[in-house]
């Protein structure tokens, strides 16, 4: 505990001194980030709370939690993002995830502004007056008003944004000042409040057809709609405000261009989880619950009377987070609770703190306290981790009881991410690693990327030595999940074309075969993390290396191509081309980027005494980055 609160003062200082012998955004004030404690409690991932800021204040602020750590960080997008103009800018109106980029809707400085997942600037894209989004493929859709309030009755737009390339590619007319939007099935539906009409709200939504991009139909609701969500049974729920005097606020539910229900609340906000709808009413200051079953209210423990203005609200899997946005003008709260009422743990936001987006897969970020730089060269996540039988197996990175998969991809992280200088052992044949740097590796004239082992030449000799090649597969991340789950490639080694190179090669493990452990290492060599008493790895396995010279065994060194062949001093031995990726038939393949890298275990082999041949993985290197 006392170096987790050293290293929060010493990032506040760093963070001050930027923000005194600085003058990156001329004369505003650069207010720093500094941790807080407000939790021990560690859970997965992160939460990034967006703060709206007052209309025309230019205070849109995005703060960010550590749920791992329980350290909260306010103005997060400033410290990250230092040589940012004007910061995040003006009326934060709604911020997602979407595969590994973060996209959050600044309202009035007529953009949304793309990050990674660690809330740096990636880019913008330029919609006037843009209000929410909603996602699905490789697409983005926004709505917008369009005209003024001196000019209300002009319809509103929603764009299509290619996310690849973040130019609009299409839009489409809709009702007045569109708000929520979601997507089920082929059908986006956009709930169009009228906000500009006043006394005479617009009460429709509207159906577009993905394919043709076209309004097929306006459903009418209820006066005024602001929000739309849709269930675990795909219904939607639509908030109503009314027209703040005699139509009283509702909430509508829907099945496609039915509706169901209206249920008579001032529906501020909602969130769904699993067959629960969450809703803060504000006429009463209440957490409101029903059913999507049947659309009863449900009992809600959770007693919010004691906010001045309930306001942001996101339900997950094992907690609920609910904003009070005090008085609009200075700092609010966010609460964290259980779904038996009990409050967790509450931490002050930036003014309005109005949207939240829980955030997977990273959750030990820190502000960037050093150079600033957009991007940096090491490994930042491994996603997969499942190594071969071996005798280092269990040991490096070292198990304990009850972790899990993702445990030991973070405690691979740990040992070999951001240059840390440790070291995961693969194991037996086709054990694998999958990582990932904090951006996209480019494919540049030259080689691309070094994968440091920890193999090492015979005395005398650059011929013979340690090698325990691990073969190079590559990835693009094409759906934009963030996830490696696209077509992988493998980069091409000086055995691809040998004739004893087995390319569909596989091997099953088992629980019942770990037998063969070694005098020196007696711990279990099947992962123990792994439920099933069996797994099966595929692959391609190159043919032995090994030699026996004057009594010592030995192996050949191989040309190029592949991981733990060769001393880390020499650079060009260890590094790798994207260029040389083929895809399953052998053919090459061209791609600009590479956004994971997975490395395996090549060859099949017991040696005794040193044991198995088994890869061994010390970081990586993105060499077109400056370190």
């Amino acid at each position: 505990m006392y170096r987790r609160f050293q290293i929060l003062i010493v990032i506040g200082l760093l963070a001050l001194s930027a923000w005194l012998f600085t003058a990156c955004r001329g004369d505003e004030i650069v207010y720093p980030t500094i941790g807080t404690h407000v939790t021990d409690e560690v859970r997965k991932g992160g939460l990034y709370v967006l703060c709206e800021g007052n209309m025309g204040s230019n205070k849109a602020r995005l703060d960010y939690i550590n749920l791992h750590d329980g350290d909260y960080y306010a103005n997060w997008y400033g410290a990250m993002n230092p040589k940012q103009m004007k910061e995040l800018g003006d009326v934060g109106n709604d911020i997602q995830q979407y595969g590994g980029r973060l996209y959050a809707v600044i309202n009035c400085s007529h953009k949304v502004e793309v990050m990674d997942l660690k809330g740096r600037h990636i880019a913008k894209v330029d919609i006037s007056n843009c209000r929410y989004m909603a996602f699905k493929g490789d697409k983005m859709y926004v709505s917008a008003y369009v005209g003024s309030v001196a000019d209300p009755d002009m319809l509103g737009s929603v764009y299509e944004v290619d996310t690849a390339t973040l130019t609009v590619t299409r839009e489409v007319k809709v009702g007045h000042q569109p708000d929520e939007l979601c997507v089920v099935g082929n059908r986006l539906y956009v709930a169009n409040s009228g906000g500009y009409l006043t006394n005479r709200y617009d009460s429709t939504l509207s159906v577009i057809d993905l394919t043709t991009f076209t309004e097929t139909q306006q459903i009418v609701v209820g006066l005024n709609p602001t929000r739309v969500r849709v269930d675990d049974k795909n219904h939607l729920w639509v908030c109503c405000q009314g027209n703040y005097a005699a139509t009283k606020p509702s909430l509508v539910i829907l099945d496609h261009a039915t509706v169901l229900k209206c249920i008579p609340v001032a529906c501020s906000n909602i969130s769904i989880y699993g067959n629960t709808v969450y809703v803060i009413d504000n006429e009463t200051n209440t957490l409101r619950a029903f059913s999507t079953i049947d659309f009863t209210e449900q009992p809600q423990p959770i007693d919010i009377s004691n906010y001045e203005h309930p306001y942001g609200l996101l339900a997950m899997t094992d907690v609920l987070y609910v904003t009070d946005a005090k008085n609009y003008v200075s700092s609010g709260v966010l609460h964290c609770y259980s779904y038996d009422g009990r409050e967790h743990w509450r931490a002050l936001t930036g003014d309005i703190p109005g949207h939240l987006c829980r955030v997977t897969g990273e959750y030990t970020l820190l502000p960037d306290t050093g150079s600033h730089e957009d991007v940096h060269p090491y490994i930042a996540h491994v996603y997969e981790y499942l190594p071969g039988m071996g005798q280092f197996v269990n040991e490096l990175p070292k198990y304990d009881e009850g972790d899990d998969a993702e445990t030991m991809c973070r405690k691979c992280e740990q040992a070999i991410a951001n240059n840390a200088g440790g070291m995961v052992c693969l194991g037996g044949w086709g054990g694998y690693i999958t990582f990932g740097f904090d951006h996209s590796v480019e494919n540049q004239e030259g080689r691309d990327i070094q994968i440091l082992g920890n193999a090492y030449y015979m005395t005398g000799s650059a011929v013979y030595g340690s090698s325990e090649p691990g073969i190079v597969l590559v990835s693009r991340d094409e759906n934009k999940n963030g996830k490696p789950d696209d077509a992988w490639y493998e980069l091409k080694g000086s055995l691809y074309d040998d004739p004893q190179t087995n390319h569909i090669y596989q091997k099953t493990y088992t629980r019942a075969g770990d037998t063969i452990q070694n005098p020196f290492h007696k711990q279990p060599y099947y992962p123990q993390w792994i439920a099933e008493d069996e797994y099966t790895l595929y692959g391609a396995k190159l043919p032995s290396q090994t030699e026996k010279i004057s009594g010592q065994v030995v192996q050949k060194i191989l040309d190029f191509g592949y991981v733990d062949n060769k001393p880390n001093t020499d650079i060009e031995g260890t590094s790798f081309d994207i260029s040389w990726a083929v895809d399953a038939s052998g053919q090459s393949v061209s791609l600009p980027t590479i956004d994971f890298v997975r490395v395996y275990t090549a060859i099949d082999e017991i040696n005794s005494p040193t044991g198995e041949i088994s890869t061994e993985i010390k970081g990586a290197i993105d060499l077109h980055i400056n370190n």
